[in-house]
């Protein structure tokens, strides 16, 4: 490295490349070691303190957890075995479940909407919906729309 740094020239042909050996034209980037990058690495991954701000963590939940814990100490014991693999594969089993189900009661709302008794309300909720949301929007957006309408009158449907 020089002991200036180097001048900035006009070059009406210069296209934004950067090279080192040019003077003037580049910068001398520093040279970044192994250990340094590790450093800055463990700097970026968030502290425990971070995680639980980014986490909401409910108190009460917390609590209920941790009185089952103790309750249950061999499941404790094998969750804190298990491979991480196996953990997230468990997690993602949950999660799938969850979507299944979440289909399946869509799909009965979406067959009780096609019954001749419910057209008033279909009727309803479509005058509802806004004309420019496309064709698949709109229709999730009634079964949304009916869902709440059965929660909220409490009407059962089977």
């Amino acid at each position: 490295m020089t002991p200036f740094p180097p001048q900035k020239r006009i070059d009406p042909f210069f296209r934004g490349r950067r090279t080192v050996n040019q003077r003037g034209y580049g910068a001398d980037w520093p040279k970044t070691s192994r250990a340094e990058i590790a450093n800055l690495m463990a700097l970026a991954t968030p502290k425990k303190e971070e995680l639980e701000r980014e986490f909401k963590i409910n108190p009460e939940l917390n609590a209920k957890l941790e009185d089952f814990m103790k309750a249950e100490p061999g499941l404790v014991k094998f969750v804190k075995e298990l491979p991480r693999e196996q953990l997230e594969r468990k997690f993602l089993l949950r999660k799938m479940k969850d979507q299944q189900q979440k289909q399946g009661y869509d799909a009965k709302v979406k067959a009780w909407l096609e019954k001749p008794e419910q057209a008033e309300l279909v009727k309803s909720l479509t005058a509802t919906i806004g004309p420019n949301m496309k064709p698949e929007k709109q229709a999730q957006t009634l079964v949304n729309q009916a869902k709440n309408c059965i929660r909220n009158t409490g009407i059962k449907i089977s």
